[in-house]
């Protein structure tokens, strides 16, 4: 893990392997470290970067109007590429990083070889609005301790507390370590809300894959669906367990799965 100042501020990132860059941007909490179970498999082959978001982890945590967005963080992406002299890459995101993802490859198309989406959706529902506001209700009440464990709840759901426990835990105690203010926390879910390029998604040209999950108690799994329809000549997997983590919950069939689609991919960008 490193430090790494983009121009406007610093981010905590990883980087293994070598071979075509390929991006993975973690979900609403944020941490780097979703990511363990892909980067041990594709780093064998592939240049594998994630980081924190802005306001999580190690990376900075700026407190100011207009400091968190979904476009905002895009940007950090295309800084981070360039920084890193990355011109183009495949990247991967899930949840909120797959709305980040949708902003990349319709604002700069030019730098991205193929998407992979991962239990995200287009714009919040009823059901996607209730689930952020319950937790933003629950940081401004409790504080963001408490915010981080009832999010553990939402995101792993009961199949991984049964099954995947010591991972589970991993992962929080990391979220508790790191966790940002009540203030950054409630940016960031409002930015999760904010989040609309529904009548744009049409227009991603990328090979694209699509993941969901049908237990998932944070982004229901007919989003994947939606995604599926809107996106043409895109592929879609649906896990039937795993909660909003189907790629740690299942990570061989994951990791198999995207890396058939990525040689596919290569052979079309």
């Amino acid at each position: 893990m490193a430090r790494i100042n983009i121009g406007n501020l610093t981010l905590n990132y990883e980087e293994c392997g070598k071979g075509p860059a390929l991006i993975f941007i973690p979900g609403l909490v944020g941490l780097h470290n979703a990511w363990s179970f892909q980067l041990d498999h594709f780093c064998k082959q592939y240049r594998c970067i994630t980081f924190d978001h802005r306001g999580t982890g190690q990376s900075d945590k700026p407190v100011f109007d207009g400091a968190y967005s979904t476009q905002v963080i895009a940007d950090d992406v295309i800084k981070l590429m360039d920084k890193l002299k990355i011109e183009k890459a495949h990247i991967v995101g899930t949840s909120t990083g797959g709305c980040i993802l949708q902003n990349i490859a319709l604002d700069h198309s030019s730098r991205v070889r193929a998407c992979i989406f991962n239990n995200t959706w287009l714009t919040a529902d009823e059901f996607i609005t209730r689930v952020a506001l319950t937790r933003k209700r629950i940081a401004l009440s409790y504080g963001a301790e408490e915010y981080v464990k009832v999010s553990t709840m939402f995101t792993s759901g009961a199949d991984q507390f049964r099954h995947n426990l010591d991972a589970v835990m991993a992962l929080e105690k990391k979220a508790l370590e790191t966790v940002g203010s009540v203030e950054i926390v409630t940016a960031r879910l409002d930015m999760m809300l904010a989040h609309n390029r529904r009548d744009e998604i049409h227009k991603i040209i990328k090979p694209s894959f699509i993941i969901g999950t049908v237990d998932d108690a944070t982004i229901p799994y007919y989003f994947a669906e939606d995604l599926h329809s809107a996106i043409p000549g895109s592929e879609m997997l649906l896990f039937e367990d795993g909660g909003h983590y189907s790629y740690r919950r299942h990570p061989k069939k994951w990791n198999k799965t995207i890396e058939k689609f990525l040689s596919y991919a290569e052979l079309k960008v």
